[in-house]
C-alpha cells in the first residue's frame, strides 16, 4: 500500500495546470505548424504548442501538459523562412547566395494574431478535466 502511494506522488502537478487543446483553422482550413501561445492576462505562466497536420494543438507549460486556469490572450504565428529549395544550384550560385543575408521570414497568417496587444483571441481556461478551445482565424 505504501509503495502504491509513493508511486503516485511523482505524478502530482505542482503548477495546477489543466489540459487544453483544440484546433487551429484559417479560413476554415486546418493550419499545420503554427505556434500557439496562451499569454496570461496578469500573473501566470505562458503555455505553448505547435499545431499538427490536422490543425490540432495541445498546450504545455514547462514540463506539464495544459495551462493554469485563468484569462489568456492567444497568439498564433506561422512563418515561412524561405530557406528550403528543391532546385539544384551551381557552385557559383551557391557562393552568391551565401554572401547575401537570408530573406526575412514571411508571415503566413494575418498579423493581428501574431501580436498579443492586437490579438482578438481572448479565452478563459477553466478548472476541469479538459478545455477544448478551437481557434478559427480569418482575414
Amino acid at each position: 500500500m505504501l509503495l502504491a502511494l509513493c508511486l503516485g506522488c511523482g505524478q502530482s502537478n505542482p503548477l495546477g495546470t489543466v489540459p487544453v487543446g483544440g484546433k487551429v483553422t484559417y479560413n476554415s482550413q486546418p493550419v499545420e505548424g503554427a505556434t500557439v501561445s496562451f499569454i496570461p492576462n496578469g500573473e501566470g505562466r505562458p503555455a505553448t504548442a505547435i499545431s499538427a497536420a490536422d490543425g490540432s494543438y495541445n498546450l504545455t507549460t514547462l514540463n506539464w501538459q495544459g495551462a493554469v486556469p485563468g484569462q489568456y490572450t492567444v497568439v498564433v504565428r506561422k512563418t515561412d523562412v524561405g530557406l528550403a529549395s528543391n532546385q539544384p544550384v551551381s557552385m557559383e550560385e551557391a557562393l552568391k547566395l551565401n554572401n547575401r543575408p537570408p530573406p526575412p521570414p514571411k508571415e503566413l497568417l494575418p498579423a493581428k494574431y501574431a501580436d498579443a496587444t492586437k490579438s482578438p483571441l481572448k479565452v478563459e481556461v477553466k478548472k476541469g478535466p479538459k478545455n477544448a478551445i478551437d481557434l478559427p482565424l480569418a482575414d
